[in-house]
């Protein structure tokens, strides 16, 4: 199952450039309206002339805290400062949830090639990457920071075996305690990390007492610095708790209900938005049973702990594509399909091609357009309760933003009028109006990626360089393919 590791390496490289690409020809070379991102962007910036300020011994001002705290903001600084003199830091800023999805991927795929064989790897990983929301959040991002740090956490705790040299235990230890901050509701990750710590000292605890106190400390030090820091933002406002308690379910059954629908909600399910961990059901009990039984508990804690806690609240998801907060939890479970399945057959080969058929339509839907123009289109249509952009079928996200693409592509500047109406049972109710509004799908059907909005047209302004980088990303990403496949075919075959 493994290779010498500079092949590894070698090939793995190819794909993190490979996968970049791929995700850089759809690009919409900015992050303006994604979340909370303008809001970091602010307090990172006045981080930097804090900085300068101090250096250059002048008057300092005042921070601008940001709601997940200045620890995720590391992440971010380098592309704002090289923002500051390449284009502009908006369009360097829409590289970081592209680099840590490829990322993400190369990780798992790293992981894989320890248990599975290196065609088996390759297709999960793929699979992971196009056929799943990890695509469309490659361009939203929000979740990709804490994607990452908490799937590197397993690979040092799990992939190698015990980690002996202090350097592996303290980027361990700083990792497990950048998976609990780098997101305001970080620390719910806490069972996933303390079993990693578990794992790597419950046989030598007592001989590697110190490392375990080192490890400790990390974990917790880097969270206390990211909570203290969070306090500054939260405090004026009443507070985390008190901001977290009005979205908190009051009803069990809803707790029950919210557990089955984050898995199986036509619109807004895992199962939907990720169909090849279908097979997690028939994976898990397998793999548990095989030497990657850490593996197995690892994934199954980081899902159960997401599932857990949006389950408690009134909706499990909010207007971002799919469900969003279980973002996390697919890498781990795909290399779980690896570790159930370290060679593929047809029998397992057959059905994974259709999920992954299925996933690459629906999550390249995701990639269309950007997800903030759904509950745009439902606030112009005044249906922009979170419980109907959870539940109404109607406002689906493929669904709608399949009617977006067939207006796209529909010659033309027509209007193309839409009414999203829904079926009263059995007629409307008293006062309120009688029609639904009526909304021109052409007015939102604009691709979030500038190659296909500027397709053929002049570029100009800050949108040229953002088109040359997708033109460029195209020719690039199906020769880095090729690489990556050569390289798998010829270390599937032992020659190198």
């Amino acid at each position: 199952m493994t290779q010498s590791f500079t092949s590894v390496r070698m090939t793995a490289t190819l794909l993190f450039f490979a996968l970049t690409a791929c995700y850089l020809i759809l690009t919409p070379g900015t992050t303006s309206g994604h979340g909370y991102v303008a809001e970091e962007m602010d307090s990172g910036n006045r981080m930097l002339d804090i900085v300068s300020a101090r250096l250059m011994g002048q008057p300092v001002p005042e921070m601008v805290w940001s709601r997940h705290g200045p620890v995720p903001l590391l992440f971010d600084l380098p592309f704002l400062i090289i923002g500051r003199y390449v284009v502009s830091q908006d369009f360097m800023l829409s590289f970081e949830p592209v680099l840590l999805t490829a990322a993400l991927m190369v990780l798992a795929f790293a992981w894989l090639r320890k248990i599975s064989t290196p065609w088996t790897s390759l297709i999960l990983v793929m699979t992971g990457a196009f056929a799943t929301m990890l695509w469309p959040y490659a361009y939203i991002g929000l979740e990709t920071k804490q994607s990452f740090m908490i799937l590197l956490a397993g690979y040092l705790a799990l992939a190698n075996g015990k980690i002996l040299r202090w350097p592996g235990l303290v980027l361990f230890g700083i990792s497990g305690g950048l998976s609990l901050t780098v997101k305001n509701i970080g620390i719910v990750m806490w069972p996933a990390v303390a079993y990693l710590v578990y794992v790597q000292f419950r046989d030598d605890w007592r001989v590697r007492r110190l490392q375990l106190l080192i490890v400790s400390l990390l974990i917790a030090s880097t969270w206390e610095i990211g909570d203290a820091f969070r306090n500054l933002y939260w405090e004026p406002r009443g507070g985390a708790l008190f901001n977290i308690h009005e979205w908190l379910s009051d009803s069990p059954i809803l707790v029950f209900t919210n557990f089955i629908g984050v898995f199986g909600s036509p619109t807004k399910g895992l199962a939907v938005f990720a169909p090849v961990l279908l097979l997690c059901i028939y994976a898990i009990p397998r793999a548990i049973r095989s030497n990657s039984r850490n593996v197995v508990i690892f994934a199954l804690l980081v899902t159960a702990c997401t599932v857990g806690f949006i389950s408690l609240l009134v909706v499990t998801s909010d207007e971002i594509w799919g469900p969003r907060y279980m973002h996390v939890a697919i890498a781990p479970l795909l290399i779980c399909i690896g570790a159930a399945w370290p060679r593929l057959n047809w029998k397992v080969g057959l059905p994974l091609a259709g999920l992954a058929a299925a996933g690459f339509v629906i999550s390249s839907l995701g990639a269309f357009s950007s997800y903030g123009v759904s509950s745009l289109a439902m606030r112009d249509t005044a249906q922009n309760t979170m419980e109907w952009i959870n539940g109404d079928p109607v406002w689906g996200g493929p669904i709608f933003e399949f009617r977006l693409i067939r207006t796209w592509l529909k010659p033309g500047i027509e209007p193309v009028p839409w009414t999203p109406s829904h079926h009263w049972v059995w007629e409307p109710p008293v006062n309120f109006p009688s029609d639904w509004r009526t909304i021109d799908l052409r007015e939102y059907s604009t691709p979030q990626s500038v190659l296909l909005q500027y397709w053929g047209e002049k570029k100009k302004g800050k949108w040229l360089p953002v088109f040359r980088v997708s033109v460029i990303s195209a020719i690039a990403a199906p020769f880095l393919l090729l690489f990556v496949a050569v390289r798998t075919r010829k270390e599937s075959c032992g020659v190198v």
